[in-house]
């Protein structure tokens, strides 16, 4: 076997253990609907695949609605494993701060890792007609604690993995509602009674 082949053998196991990505968590937004009608509310789940390397104790996203008006925030439900993070005070989530603890506390609640890991839930009202996209932003990585996936390891640090935006499609409510089967009737036998037979008239003379 020549040098060269030897050395290719040993460089390409690496190059591909480098060119593998360097989380393996991802979240998934998920929508009850992916059309709804113009006044309805739609909840957006939120889930995640967490390796158990990068075990997490918190939560913390903006939210993003893009284009504006379509959709009004009507609030965030934290996953069983989570709870509003107690740091803050009330209101505890809202469209720029939706955050979770490990069970409500980010000093001594449990790591939290796996696959198809529910975060929360948002409730989301369409206000607009079109469609819409739903996506989750961070915008204080490695500044503040609070924002993106916080990691119960303290040598990593918060981060935010790839996010599966959802598109949800508003159309307007068109359904024009049916009169009671009584009132149609009510009007059918209204109709008959002021209807009078009308008689032919003949002429004698001809």
């Amino acid at each position: 076997m020549s040098i060269k082949s030897i050395i290719y053998g040993i460089l390409f196991p690496v190059g591909f253990v480098l060119m593998q990505p360097a989380s393996a968590a991802f979240i998934n937004l998920t929508p009850s609907s992916t059309s709804i009608l113009l006044g309805n509310t739609v909840q957006v789940a939120i889930s995640a695949d967490i390796d158990a390397a990068e075990a997490i104790i918190g939560l913390g996203f903006d939210l993003s609605l893009n284009p504006g008006g379509l959709f009004d925030f009507v609030g965030f439900t934290p996953g069983a494993l989570f709870a509003d993070d107690p740091l803050y005070l009330a209101p505890l989530s809202d469209s720029d701060g939706i955050r979770g603890a490990s069970n409500g506390d980010l000093f001594t609640g449990p790591a939290i890792y796996g696959s198809d890991i529910l975060l929360g839930t948002l409730h989301l009202k369409a206000v607009g007609m079109g469609t819409g996209v739903v996506s989750l932003l961070a915008d204080d990585l490695n500044f503040f604690f609070t924002e993106g996936l916080i990691p119960e390891d303290p040598g990593l640090v918060n981060f935010l993995p790839p996010v599966t935006d959802a598109s949800i499609t508003v159309t307007a409510n068109n359904t024009i509602p049916e009169p009671p089967l009584g009132i149609l009737i009510g009007i059918g036998v209204a109709a008959m009674l002021r209807s009078e037979p009308r008689l032919r008239r003949y002429d004698v003379n001809r």
